[in-house]
C-alpha cells in the first residue's frame, strides 16, 4: 500500500467537506479508478464522477486514463475552470 495525499479544490472541497485526504492505495491505478475509489469513500463522493472534473498528478494536468504510480506524492481534483 502507498500513501498519497489527495486534495480537493473549490466546490469539490465544499461538497466533500474537506480539502485533503490521506489515501492508502494499491498502486498503480488510473485517475479514473482513483475517482471511483474516492467516490465510495465519501458521503457525497459521487461528485468526483461528474463530467468535467479535472485532476493533476504531482502538479501536472492528468486525464482519467493517466496512471498514479507508487512514487506519486499528490493527486488533486478540481471543478472545471471558467474564465473570460
Amino acid at each position: 500500500m502507498s500513501k498519497v495525499n489527495v486534495v480537493f479544490f473549490a466546490s469539490l472541497k465544499e461538497s466533500l467537506g474537506q480539502s485533503a485526504y490521506q489515501a492508502e492505495l494499491e498502486l498503480p491505478m488510473s485517475i479514473g479508478q482513483l475517482k471511483q475509489h474516492l467516490a465510495e469513500c465519501f458521503e457525497n463522493g459521487k461528485t468526483l464522477l461528474d463530467s468535467g472534473i479535472q485532476s493533476s498528478i504531482d502538479f501536472e494536468f492528468a486525464r482519467d486514463g493517466d496512471m498514479v504510480s507508487a512514487s506519486v506524492k499528490e493527486v488533486a481534483f478540481f471543478p472545471p475552470v471558467t474564465g473570460g
